[in-house]
């Protein structure tokens, strides 16, 4: 029982299904703030405290968080579906 055998793509099914969450509108919403930088070729992005890695073809690959604001984005994103 150890290991979890549930695929990512599981997850982002649960989230959209049962949270609601617009994968879609968050996939235009991430292209959108790290447009430029894949425009420029760089390999990450930051922006409003989380940090974007960049593949060197302009694919997003990893999204992180790296201030006090991202912590706190899913509490603050908890409250507003109550």
């Amino acid at each position: 029982m150890g290991k979890i055998n549930v695929t990512d793509r599981a997850v982002v099914r649960y989230l959209e299904r049962v949270y609601g969450v617009n994968v879609k509108a968050l996939k235009k919403r991430i292209s959108a703030t790290t447009f430029e930088a894949r425009k420029q070729g760089a390999r990450s992005a930051i922006s409003n405290g989380v940090r974007y890695s960049l593949a060197p073809n302009g694919k997003v690959i990893s999204v992180s968080g790296i201030s006090k604001l991202m912590t706190n984005r899913g509490e603050r994103w908890k409250a507003r579906r109550k």
